[in-house]
Protein backbone atom coordinates (compact mmCIF):
# COMPACT_ATOMS: atom_id res chain seq x y z
CA UNK A 1 0.00 0.00 0.00
CA UNK A 2 1.22 3.47 -0.93
CA UNK A 3 -0.24 6.93 -0.48
CA UNK A 4 0.26 9.72 -3.00
CA UNK A 5 -0.35 13.41 -2.31
CA UNK A 6 -2.25 14.90 -5.25
CA UNK A 7 -2.37 18.28 -3.50
CA UNK A 8 -1.34 19.61 -0.11
CA UNK A 9 -2.42 23.23 0.38
CA UNK A 10 -5.07 24.60 2.69
CA UNK A 11 -7.99 26.63 1.37
CA UNK A 12 -5.72 28.85 -0.75
CA UNK A 13 -3.85 27.10 -3.53
CA UNK A 14 -0.25 27.65 -4.59
CA UNK A 15 1.19 27.86 -8.05
CA UNK A 16 1.32 24.27 -9.26
CA UNK A 17 -0.18 22.84 -6.06
CA UNK A 18 -3.86 22.24 -5.39
CA UNK A 19 -5.75 21.70 -2.14
CA UNK A 20 -5.07 18.64 -0.03
CA UNK A 21 -6.16 15.35 -1.58
CA UNK A 22 -4.78 11.81 -1.45
CA UNK A 23 -4.67 8.64 -3.53
CA UNK A 24 -4.16 5.39 -1.61
CA UNK A 25 -3.11 2.50 -3.84
CA UNK A 26 -2.93 -1.22 -3.04
CA UNK A 27 -2.98 -4.25 -5.31
CA UNK A 28 -3.69 -2.07 -8.33
CA UNK A 29 -6.80 -0.47 -6.78
CA UNK A 30 -7.12 3.16 -5.74
CA UNK A 31 -9.05 5.03 -3.06
CA UNK A 32 -9.25 8.81 -3.45
CA UNK A 33 -9.52 10.87 -0.28
CA UNK A 34 -10.93 14.38 -0.76
CA UNK A 35 -11.06 15.91 -4.23
CA UNK A 36 -9.50 19.13 -5.47
CA UNK A 37 -8.09 20.61 -8.65
CA UNK A 38 -8.45 18.29 -11.63
CA UNK A 39 -8.42 14.80 -10.09
CA UNK A 40 -7.99 12.82 -13.30
CA UNK A 41 -5.14 15.04 -14.43
CA UNK A 42 -3.50 14.71 -10.99
CA UNK A 43 -3.79 10.92 -11.12
CA UNK A 44 -2.15 10.84 -14.53
CA UNK A 45 0.67 13.05 -13.21
CA UNK A 46 1.20 10.43 -10.50
CA UNK A 47 1.01 7.65 -13.12
CA UNK A 48 -2.13 6.19 -11.54
CA UNK A 49 -4.78 4.87 -13.92
CA UNK A 50 -8.16 6.49 -13.13
CA UNK A 51 -9.81 3.19 -14.08
CA UNK A 52 -8.35 1.66 -10.89
CA UNK A 53 -10.46 3.86 -8.58
CA UNK A 54 -12.70 1.76 -6.33
CA UNK A 55 -13.92 4.52 -4.04
CA UNK A 56 -13.95 8.17 -3.07
CA UNK A 57 -13.85 9.20 0.58
CA UNK A 58 -14.83 12.78 1.43
CA UNK A 59 -13.90 14.05 4.88
CA UNK A 60 -16.28 17.03 5.04
CA UNK A 61 -18.25 19.64 3.13
CA UNK A 62 -15.81 22.55 3.01
CA UNK A 63 -15.20 23.68 -0.55
CA UNK A 64 -11.50 22.81 -0.80
CA UNK A 65 -12.17 19.16 0.05
CA UNK A 66 -15.16 18.38 -2.17
CA UNK A 67 -15.48 20.80 -5.10
CA UNK A 68 -13.87 18.52 -7.72
CA UNK A 69 -16.31 15.63 -7.19
CA UNK A 70 -18.50 16.44 -10.23
CA UNK A 71 -15.42 16.76 -12.45
CA UNK A 72 -14.10 13.36 -11.39
CA UNK A 73 -17.42 11.60 -11.91
CA UNK A 74 -17.96 13.27 -15.29
CA UNK A 75 -14.46 12.32 -16.46
CA UNK A 76 -14.93 8.70 -15.39
CA UNK A 77 -18.26 8.55 -17.24
CA UNK A 78 -16.72 10.06 -20.38
CA UNK A 79 -13.96 7.46 -20.10
CA UNK A 80 -16.51 4.67 -20.31
CA UNK A 81 -16.62 3.53 -16.71
CA UNK A 82 -19.37 1.03 -15.92
CA UNK A 83 -18.05 -0.43 -12.65
CA UNK A 84 -19.84 0.81 -9.50
CA UNK A 85 -17.99 3.43 -7.46
CA UNK A 86 -18.14 3.68 -3.66
CA UNK A 87 -18.78 7.13 -2.18
CA UNK A 88 -17.85 7.19 1.52
CA UNK A 89 -18.47 9.99 4.03
CA UNK A 90 -20.31 11.00 7.17
CA UNK A 91 -24.03 11.71 6.87
CA UNK A 92 -23.96 15.48 6.21
CA UNK A 93 -21.18 15.06 3.66
CA UNK A 94 -23.01 12.28 1.80
CA UNK A 95 -26.07 14.54 1.60
CA UNK A 96 -24.02 17.51 0.40
CA UNK A 97 -22.25 15.38 -2.21
CA UNK A 98 -25.63 14.24 -3.54
CA UNK A 99 -26.71 17.86 -4.01
CA UNK A 100 -23.48 18.61 -5.84
CA UNK A 101 -23.94 15.59 -8.12
CA UNK A 102 -27.59 16.48 -8.74
CA UNK A 103 -26.62 20.03 -9.69
CA UNK A 104 -25.10 18.60 -12.87
CA UNK A 105 -27.67 15.80 -13.32
CA UNK A 106 -24.78 13.36 -13.49
CA UNK A 107 -26.69 10.26 -12.42
CA UNK A 108 -29.27 10.91 -15.14
CA UNK A 109 -26.71 10.68 -17.92
CA UNK A 110 -27.11 7.70 -20.23
CA UNK A 111 -25.06 4.77 -19.04
CA UNK A 112 -23.82 6.52 -15.90
CA UNK A 113 -22.17 4.02 -13.56
CA UNK A 114 -23.76 3.17 -10.19
CA UNK A 115 -22.72 5.17 -7.13
CA UNK A 116 -22.79 3.12 -3.93
CA UNK A 117 -23.10 5.47 -0.96
CA UNK A 118 -21.66 4.47 2.42
CA UNK A 119 -22.73 6.79 5.25
CA UNK A 120 -20.40 6.32 8.22
CA UNK A 121 -19.98 8.53 11.27
CA UNK A 122 -17.61 6.12 13.00
CA UNK A 123 -16.96 2.59 11.90
CA UNK A 124 -15.29 0.14 9.54
CA UNK A 125 -15.55 -0.55 5.82
CA UNK A 126 -13.71 -2.82 3.38
CA UNK A 127 -13.13 -1.15 0.02
CA UNK A 128 -11.26 -3.24 -2.51
CA UNK A 129 -8.18 -4.55 -0.68
CA UNK A 130 -8.23 -1.73 1.90
CA UNK A 131 -9.56 -1.84 5.47
CA UNK A 132 -10.91 1.58 6.42
CA UNK A 133 -12.00 3.03 9.72
CA UNK A 134 -13.61 6.46 9.94
CA UNK A 135 -13.87 8.54 13.10
CA UNK A 136 -14.94 12.12 13.93
CA UNK A 137 -12.37 14.89 14.31
CA UNK A 138 -12.65 18.47 15.62
CA UNK A 139 -13.65 21.01 12.98
CA UNK A 140 -16.37 23.56 12.30
CA UNK A 141 -18.55 21.05 10.43
CA UNK A 142 -18.83 17.25 10.83
CA UNK A 143 -15.46 15.95 9.64
CA UNK A 144 -13.94 12.48 9.42
CA UNK A 145 -10.46 11.21 10.15
CA UNK A 146 -9.31 8.06 8.41
CA UNK A 147 -7.32 4.96 9.36
CA UNK A 148 -6.32 2.64 6.48
CA UNK A 149 -4.69 -0.76 6.79
CA UNK A 150 -3.40 -3.20 4.22
CA UNK A 151 -0.74 -5.89 4.31
CA UNK A 152 0.67 -4.85 7.66
CA UNK A 153 0.96 -1.15 6.73
CA UNK A 154 -1.06 1.52 8.53
CA UNK A 155 -1.79 5.05 7.27
CA UNK A 156 -3.73 7.67 9.25
CA UNK A 157 -5.11 10.91 7.78
CA UNK A 158 -6.19 13.68 10.13
CA UNK A 159 -7.91 16.15 7.85
CA UNK A 160 -8.96 19.59 9.02
CA UNK A 161 -8.88 19.27 12.79
CA UNK A 162 -7.89 20.96 16.00
CA UNK A 163 -5.46 19.16 18.31
CA UNK A 164 -6.83 16.48 20.61
CA UNK A 165 -5.38 14.13 23.21
CA UNK A 166 -8.33 11.79 22.84
CA UNK A 167 -7.95 10.15 19.44
CA UNK A 168 -9.18 6.54 19.30
CA UNK A 169 -6.65 3.88 20.23
CA UNK A 170 -6.85 2.18 16.83
CA UNK A 171 -4.83 4.96 15.16
CA UNK A 172 -1.86 4.14 17.40
CA UNK A 173 1.36 3.03 15.73
CA UNK A 174 0.65 4.41 12.26
CA UNK A 175 3.48 3.94 9.78
CA UNK A 176 2.51 7.29 8.24
CA UNK A 177 0.50 10.06 9.91
CA UNK A 178 -0.70 12.71 7.48
CA UNK A 179 -1.74 15.70 9.59
CA UNK A 180 -3.05 19.13 8.71
CA UNK A 181 -1.11 22.24 9.72
CA UNK A 182 -2.49 25.77 9.67
CA UNK A 183 0.40 27.70 11.19
CA UNK A 184 2.90 27.97 14.04
CA UNK A 185 2.47 27.52 17.79
CA UNK A 186 2.07 31.27 18.35
CA UNK A 187 -1.20 31.03 16.39
CA UNK A 188 -2.66 28.06 18.26
CA UNK A 189 -5.55 29.89 19.92
CA UNK A 190 -6.73 31.32 16.60
CA UNK A 191 -6.19 28.03 14.80
CA UNK A 192 -8.14 26.06 17.41
CA UNK A 193 -11.07 28.42 17.04
CA UNK A 194 -11.20 27.52 13.35
CA UNK A 195 -10.73 23.80 13.88
CA UNK A 196 -7.08 23.68 12.84
CA UNK A 197 -3.74 22.73 14.39
CA UNK A 198 -0.22 24.15 14.54
CA UNK A 199 2.95 22.40 13.41
CA UNK A 200 3.85 21.83 17.06
CA UNK A 201 0.48 20.23 17.72
CA UNK A 202 0.78 17.98 14.67
CA UNK A 203 4.15 16.81 16.01
CA UNK A 204 2.66 16.29 19.48
CA UNK A 205 -0.09 14.20 17.91
CA UNK A 206 2.54 12.06 16.17
CA UNK A 207 4.17 11.49 19.54
CA UNK A 208 0.82 10.80 21.22
CA UNK A 209 -0.15 8.09 18.72
CA UNK A 210 3.39 6.71 18.34
CA UNK A 211 3.50 7.30 14.59
CA UNK A 212 6.65 6.38 12.68
CA UNK A 213 6.54 9.26 10.15
CA UNK A 214 4.66 12.56 10.03
CA UNK A 215 3.79 14.35 6.80
CA UNK A 216 2.47 17.90 7.09
CA UNK A 217 -0.37 18.89 4.73
CA UNK A 218 -3.05 21.57 4.34
CA UNK A 219 -0.24 24.11 4.37
CA UNK A 220 -0.73 27.90 4.22
CA UNK A 221 -0.62 29.67 0.87
CA UNK A 222 2.88 31.16 1.18
CA UNK A 223 5.57 28.47 0.72
CA UNK A 224 8.15 30.73 2.36
CA UNK A 225 6.85 29.58 5.74
CA UNK A 226 7.24 25.85 5.07
CA UNK A 227 10.69 25.54 6.61
CA UNK A 228 9.50 27.25 9.80
CA UNK A 229 6.63 24.78 10.05
CA UNK A 230 9.02 21.89 9.48
CA UNK A 231 11.51 23.19 12.04
CA UNK A 232 8.82 23.60 14.69
CA UNK A 233 7.47 20.10 14.13
CA UNK A 234 10.89 18.44 13.96
CA UNK A 235 11.85 19.98 17.30
CA UNK A 236 9.30 17.61 18.86
CA UNK A 237 9.11 14.84 16.27
CA UNK A 238 12.25 14.54 14.13
CA UNK A 239 10.66 12.15 11.60
CA UNK A 240 8.56 14.98 10.16
CA UNK A 241 8.52 15.74 6.44
CA UNK A 242 7.17 18.40 4.15
CA UNK A 243 4.84 17.02 1.48
CA UNK A 244 5.90 16.10 -2.03
CA UNK A 245 3.49 15.64 -4.91
CA UNK A 246 2.90 12.47 -6.87
CA UNK A 247 5.43 10.17 -5.21
CA UNK A 248 4.58 6.93 -3.40
CA UNK A 249 4.90 7.04 0.39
Amino acid sequence: MNVYLLGYTGSMQRRGVSNTSLAIVAEGRTLLVDLSGSPVQALKEAEIDPATIVGVLLTHTHVDHIYALPSLLHQLWLGGRTEPLALIANGPTVAFAKRLIDLFDLERKKGFFPLIRHEIEEGDLEIGPLSLRLFPVIHGVPTSGLSVRHGGKHIVYLADTAYSRAWPSYIQGADILIHEVGGLSEEEETLAGKGHASARQAAQCALDVKAKRLILVHLPEDPKGDELLLKEAQALFPSTELPRLNIPY
